[in-house]
């Protein structure tokens, strides 16, 4: 079955204090989107970036003025993340297996993102996630808080794999808009979710301590 990557690079990096969203940010003397379509350059028959439209342009320039070559298709964002992915869902005409990636996730291994795909075609819907290695609190709301079972959560990455079937009808809902990621769309449609070990490198970058630590192991 062919192999489909929506990368979604539509945020702002607010948090980033800088000029630009952090997908444009550099790591290695290059742009962080670039690592991140690389990691899928060998392995997707086709890559759709999902950008926010009034950064597209500007995209286009970076491309024009340097050698990279990662051949992929470029769709315009929505108002929200589910909304964009679905904006390059549409772009996906055949079955396929569909990896959704954040594009502020450079470090991810083609190791794992070719795990993702082999799992979604046995399981129709895989995602990495890893342990907890701190103690997590339940904040109450009268600012209590509870001491909570860490072993029982896990902490949530990308790439979310899927059939493409299996995405598609799980966007067919009017409510997609309020879910935050794609795992927890299709467990909405009543597909259940194969979980496999992340990694603890493949971290998003959405702070300049994250940057920092993406620079020293790139």
């Amino acid at each position: 079955m062919k192999k489909a990557a929506i990368i979604v690079a539509g945020g702002s990096g607010s948090r980033m204090n800088a000029p630009l969203p952090k997908q444009f940010l550099n790591i290695a003397n290059e742009p962080i989107l670039f690592h991140t379509l690389r990691k899928f350059e060998d392995i997707a028959d086709q890559i759709i970036l999902v950008m926010h439209p009034e950064w597209i342009s500007f995209w286009n320039k970076i491309i024009s003025d340097s050698d990279f070559k990662v051949k992929h298709s470029l769709v315009a964002g929505g108002n929200n993340r589910a909304q964009s992915v679905l904006n390059g869902l549409n772009l996906i005409e055949e079955l396929c297996l569909v990896a959704v990636h954040d594009a502020a996730r450079p470090l991810v291994s083609k190791k794992l993102i070719v795990s993702t795909y082999e799992n979604a075609l046995l399981h129709d819907a895989c995602i990495p996630v890893v342990e907890l290695k701190e103690s997590i609190r339940q904040v109450l709301e009268d600012s209590t808080s509870l001491a909570v079972d860490r072993s029982k959560f896990r902490v949530v990455q990308t790439p979310q794999t899927f059939k493409s079937s299996v995405l598609k009808t799980a966007f067919q809902t009017n409510e997609f808009e309020k879910y935050t990621d794609e795992a927890s769309l299709v467990e909405a449609s009543g597909k259940k979710i194969f979980l496999i070990e992340g990694e603890v490198t493949n971290f998003k970058i959405t702070s300049p301590e994250d940057l920092t630590l993406a620079q020293n192991l790139i």
